[in-house]
């Protein structure tokens, strides 16, 4: 467990950094342009997604999973991916003029040609990314992901105080994708990963198979709002859906982005260890909880100065869309663990079952509420979400055998530490007249509350979390996290490992 800490630790480092870069990209950005401006970035993104998401049937991350690795597998990893990569660029660049006559948008064409160019430089960072998280090389991965992002956050801004407006989005996406792939490169200066070869293409295929189909599914669904809205609504009302978002996700992206990102190899070197995941899954659910639901609760009351904070005046019309969707996303805790762990346990069928059958149950739900605008379809995550948390439950249970009741058993303290989370706040929200809006001083005052509520609340349920935090700084202490992060280990050009490691020989 010390490593997995280690590990989290690092990761979390790594993502509060590209998080305050981006945060500070997006406040900015936010200011410079306009939301119709947005709103076309984000119709593109959306289809890029869509587009590239085909690549993940043939995927590096079954590099991660397996059991044993050879040179062969990494090359054949690379080859399948790079020309998946360029076969979906090629096609999407060619069908641009149809996709930006469709949604009556000529500046997409542009978007996408760009984009798609970005994605293909990106494929040669893949393989040496996953091969660093089989190794739980979290360090190197955070030096990679922090200047990937500060690359695009500094292309951003500096195009759009030039004038490139959407491009903007597209030429520093194309910036972040060469730093990633320079970095990965410069960690690992193996060049015979170039190497074209099909050797495993059987092993790559089977992973994929499933998998990929999983995550088609999540992009198409994830992507579903911005095309839907895109095309039958203004791209300004696009826009308004996505910042909603954004800024409701920063709880994910502060907590459960760090927890997948060390979940999936830590459950898979548990795995090849022999070891059961009841305990540690348990644990995982009343970690995230204990984190992600207090945030969510405080997000939902200090709406307002948030979206002042972060993006400006311009987009208060979010303010009660992201108090709807952070109320609602108190269900999500449970469906961010369900491909690590099903993954990891090789069950990629029932990986697969889990996210169809969300899908083609939420799906439905979430296309009827766009008919009646954007407030209904953030709404609707009081449905879907809750879809999605029994179905994950349910198929994690069939190979993880945890009874019903040990799931609230486990998330009970967590919701005692978020009451007494929300105390604080709201008590200052009723003091201020209750209408959302507050000054500089009672909006730090509430967050002072809020976090003196969390860590009250700790203690007085005695959350296991308390010893979390205290092994992790014994594992870890502050310098010596901040040397793993600073360490970088250049090895000699094709120097073979060691056998018996389970690294590429």
């Amino acid at each position: 467990m010390a490593g997995v800490r280690r590990a989290f630790v690092l990761n979390a480092a790594e993502r509060y950094s590209v998080i305050a870069v981006q945060f500070t990209m997006i406040a900015a950005v936010s200011r410079l342009l306009t939301p119709a401006e947005i709103g076309l970035s984000v119709v593109g993104s959306g289809i890029m997604t869509v587009a590239l998401s085909l690549r993940e049937f043939v995927t590096s991350e079954f590099l991660v999973q397996r059991r044993d690795i050879s040179r062969e597998d990494v090359r054949t990893s690379f080859t399948v991916l790079f020309a998946v990569s360029a076969t979906v660029a090629a096609a999407l660049a060619a069908t641009t003029p149809w996709i930006a006559d469709f949604y009556g948008e000529p500046g997409l064409a542009r978007y996408l040609r760009v984009t798609t160019a970005a994605c293909v430089v990106e494929t040669l960072a893949l393989p040496i990314t996953a091969l660093l998280r089989r190794d739980m090389a979290f360090g190197a991965l955070a030096v990679i992901n922090a200047a990937s992002a500060v690359a695009g956050a500094a292309v951003t801004l500096i195009l759009a105080i030039l004038g490139f407006s959407y491009m903007s989005f597209a030429w520093a996406l194309l910036a972040a994708s060469a730093t990633s792939s320079l970095l990965a490169f410069a960690f690992r200066p193996e060049a015979w990963i170039l190497r074209p070869s099909l050797a495993s293409w059987r092993g790559a295929l089977a992973f994929g198979c499933f998998n990929g189909s999983t995550i088609i599914l999540t992009r198409i669904y994830d992507s579903l709002p911005q095309l839907v809205l895109g095309r039958f609504l203004p791209l300004s009302t696009v826009a308004l859906y996505n910042r909603a978002s954004m800024v409701c996700g920063l709880p994910d992206r502060f907590i459960l982005s760090g927890v997948f990102s060390v979940a999936y190899p830590a459950f898979a070197a548990e795995v090849r260890r022999g070891g059961d995941l009841k305990r540690p899954y348990l644990d995982a659910l009343s970690y995230i909880t204990v984190l992600h639901w207090p945030a969510l609760l405080v997000l939902a009351l200090l709406a307002h100065p948030a979206v002042l904070l972060i993006l400006g005046g311009q987009w208060l019309g979010t303010a009660p869309l992201i108090q709807i969707m952070a109320v609602a996303s108190l269900s999500w805790f449970p469906v961010i663990l369900t491909y690590p762990v099903l993954v990891s346990l090789g069950a990629l069928r029932d990986n697969f079952a889990s996210k169809l059958l969300s899908v083609a149950l939420a799906a439905p739900i979430l296309c009827l509420a766009s008919a009646f605008g954007v407030t209904a379809m953030a709404a609707s995550l009081f449905l879907t979400l809750p879809i999605q948390m029994l179905v994950s439950l349910s198929f994690v249970r069939r190979h993880v055998p945890f009874a019903w009741w040990e799931i609230p058993a486990a998330v009970g303290r967590s919701a005692v530490v978020t009451l007494c989370s929300v105390l604080g706040p709201a008590a200052v929200l009723v003091l201020s007249g209750g209408g959302g809006e507050l000054s500089a001083g009672a909006t730090t005052a509430a967050s002072l509350l809020a976090i003196a509520g969390w860590a009250a609340g700790l203690a007085a349920t005695r959350h296991p979390f308390l010893k979390e935090i205290r092994r992790t700084l014994e594992a870890v202490g502050g310098q010596a996290v901040l040397l793993r992060l600073a360490r970088v280990r250049f090895r000699p050009f094709g120097r073979p490992r060691p056998a018996g490691t389970g690294e590429t020989s």
